[in-house]
C-alpha cells in the first residue's frame, strides 16, 4: 500500500511540474549566437586556444565556427515555495566548425529537473569534476572540460546540503551512467561516475574545509576484434555489462581478491584485477573569505590502482592556490597558481611477480591508459581529464619515434593513444580589468617525460621535452555584442612552434 501511495505521489508531482512547464516552455529562456574564426602560423590551433573548451575548438587551423544556444534555467530558488516545487530546465548548444575536418555537433543538449536538494538530468552538459578553481585552472585532473561532454543520465544533490541543522557539515554527491560510444579497440562501452564531497564550516564562516573523492570507470562494451584472454584461454567477444558486472564496477572490488575470473567469453578486467578502467582523485581544499579577498587552496591526489593507498604515488597530483580581490574593479582581480605532477606513478616497477608480495613496489600506473580499453581516458579524440596529458594526435611537435625512441611495439599504436603521461607542469593565471576590458592571461611550462612502458615489460628510454604555452585573452562589450579575442604562443617542444589566435563575436537575446 505504501509503495502504491509513493508511486502515485511521484507521478502527481511529475505531472504537476510538467504541466506548469509545458504551458510556456520558452518563458525565461535565453538565446545566443556566436561566430568565430581561428588562425595560426602552424596547421594546428595553439594549446591555450583549444584546451578546456569542451571539445568545441578544432585542432586543425585555420577554421571558422558558428554556434547557437538556447537555455532555460530553473525558476527562482530563493523562496521556500519554489524549493518545494518540481522545477524544470533545459539547454542546447549547436556548433558548426568549418575547416580541415568540418563537423556539426551539439556540445550541450540536456533536460534537467529539480525537487528540493535533488537534481536529475539527461543528455550532454558542460561540467568540471573535482575541487579546483573553475575559471582560471589548467584543468581538473579527472574531468576538466577539455573534451566534448558525453551523454549521461545523472542524479545528485544540486548544491551542498546540510547534514546537521546548524549547517556545520554539508554534503554534495552525484551518481551517473554515460555512453562512450565506439572507438578503435572497443565498441559501445559505458561510463560509470560518482562523487561525494563534504564541507566543514557554516555558510557564514570565513573559513571552510572541503574533502571528497570522485570515481570514474570505463566498462562494458565489446572488443572490435575478439581475442584470447591469458589466464583462462577464453575467446573474449564482449565485456561484462550485466548487473553482476555493474556491481563490481561501482564498488571497485578486485576480482583477484575474490579468487576468480569472469565466465568464459567475458573478460575479467585488466590482468584479472578490476572490471573496467578505474580512475579518479581524492581532493582536499581550504577556503578563507573576508570582505576584501577570497582564498582557495586545493590538492587533488591521483589514483588508478592501489598505489595511492600505499602512498607510493603520493607525489603525483594537482596543487593549486587562488586569490580573488573582491573589492577591486580595476587592475588585477584574480590570480591562480598551479602545479601538476604525474611523473611518479608509483615508480617504474610494474605489477607482477617482482611486486606481488610487496604492494608498495607496484608502480607504472600508466595514467589515462588501460590494457582493455586501449583508447584510454579519451572521448572523441580529446583527453577527458587534464589537457597536459594529451593523445599522440594532439602532440603536434613530435612523432611516435620522438617519444619511444628505437623501441618497436608489438602492437600498432593508435593515433589517439596517450604516449606521454609523465608530466610536470606549472601554470600562472591572472584575471584583470582595464576600464571596460577584461583580460585573462595564462603562462604554462611543462616537462614531458613520455611513459614507462608500451605493450611490454621493457622500460622505455627516458626523454624530456620542455613546453611553454602562453595565452592573452581580451574581452569587451560593444552595445549588444561581446567581443572575445585570444592571442597564443607555443614554443617548439611537445607541440610545434606556433603563434595563433581566435576572434569570437557573441550576441545574446
Amino acid at each position: 500500500m505504501m509503495k502504491n501511495k509513493t508511486s502515485l505521489f511521484l507521478i502527481a508531482c511529475w505531472c504537476y511540474g510538467y504541466t506548469s512547464f509545458a504551458q510556456n516552455p520558452l518563458k525565461g529562456a535565453k538565446y545566443a549566437v556566436e561566430a568565430g574564426a581561428f588562425a595560426s602560423t602552424a596547421e594546428s590551433s595553439p594549446f591555450w586556444v583549444r584546451s578546456n573548451q569542451f571539445g568545441e575548438v578544432p585542432l586543425g587551423s585555420p577554421a571558422f565556427s558558428l554556434r547557437g544556444e538556447l537555455k532555460k534555467d530553473y525558476d527562482s530558488l530563493t523562496n521556500a515555495k519554489a524549493k518545494r516545487k518540481l522545477l524544470f530546465g533545459y539547454g542546447a548548444r549547436a556548433v558548426a566548425n568549418v575547416g580541415e575536418n568540418s563537423r556539426f555537433f551539439f556540445s550541450e543538449f540536456y533536460g534537467k529537473a529539480r525537487y528540493g536538494a535533488f537534481e536529475f538530468y539527461a543528455g550532454r552538459r558542460k561540467e568540471i569534476v573535482g575541487l579546483v578553481d573553475s575559471t582560471l585552472s589548467m584543468g581538473s585532473y579527472s574531468w576538466s572540460g577539455n573534451a566534448l561532454p558525453m551523454p549521461k543520465v545523472q542524479i545528485g544533490l544540486f548544491n551542498y546540503v546540510p547534514l546537521l541543522k546548524n549547517g556545520l557539515i554539508s554534503f554534495k554527491a552525484n551518481f551517473a551512467h554515460g555512453w562512450f560510444g565506439s572507438g578503435d579497440s572497443t565498441a559501445k562501452y559505458f561510463l560509470h561516475q560518482k562523487s561525494a564531497y563534504f564541507r566543514l564550516g557554516k555558510p557564514a564562516w570565513k573559513m571552510k574545509f572541503y574533502a571528497g573523492i570522485n570515481h570514474q570507470v570505463q566498462w562494458g562494451g565489446r572488443p572490435t576484434v575478439p581475442f584470447i584472454q591469458s589466464g583462462t584461454n577464453s575467446l573474449i567477444t564482449n565485456y561484462g555489462s550485466d548487473l553482476e558486472a555493474f556491481i563490481h564496477v561501482a564498488t571497485g572490488i578486485s576480482l583477484q581478491a575474490l579468487g576468480y575470473y569472469k565466465k568464459s567469453g567475458r573478460v575479467s578486467g585488466e590482468g584479472g584485477n578490476r572490471l573496467g578502467n578505474h580512475l579518479g582523485t581524492v581532493d582536499i581544499g581550504l577556503e578563507y573569505e573576508n570582505e576584501a579577498t577570497k582564498w582557495f587552496f586545493y590538492r587533488q591526489s591521483i589514483y588508478e590502482d592501489g598505489s595511492l593507498f600505499v602512498l607510493s604515488s603520493i607525489a603525483d597530483g594537482l596543487l593549486g592556490a587562488s586569490i580573488e580581490l573582491k573589492e577591486t574593479n580595476q587592475g588585477v582581480k584574480k590570480i591562480v597558481l598551479e602545479y601538476l605532477n604525474t611523473s611518479n606513478q608509483g615508480g617504474s616497477l610494474q605489477s607482477g611477480n617482482q611486486t606481488a608480495f610487496i604492494p608498495e613496489l607496484r608502480g607504472a600506473d600508466d595514467y589515462f591508459n588501460n590494457g582493455t580499453y586501449e583508447e584510454g581516458w579519451v572521448y572523441r579524440k580529446q583527453t577527458i581529464g587534464t589537457p597536459f596529458i594529451m593523445p599522440l594526435s594532439a602532440s603536434t611537435g613530435v612523432t611516435l619515434k620522438d617519444l619511444i625512441g628505437d623501441f618497436q611495439p608489438k602492437s600498432p599504436v593508435m593515433p589517439d593513444m596517450i604516449i606521454n603521461n609523465r608530466v610536470k607542469a606549472w601554470m600562472l593565471g591572472i584575471h584583470s580589468r582595464i576600464s571596460r576590458v577584461n583580460l585573462l592571461t595564462r603562462v604554462s611550462y611543462s616537462q614531458n617525460f613520455g611513459k614507462y612502458y608500451l605493450y611490454s615489460r621493457v622500460l622505455l628510454t627516458p626523454i624530456e621535452l620542455n613546453q611553454v604555452s602562453v595565452q592573452q585573452q581580451v574581452s569587451f562589450s560593444v552595445k549588444k555584442y561581446t567581443i572575445n579575442a585570444i592571442v597564443a604562443y607555443d614554443n617548439a617542444g611537445l607541440l610545434e612552434n606556433n603563434i595563433g589566435g581566435s576572434l569570437v563575436v557573441r550576441r545574446e537575446f
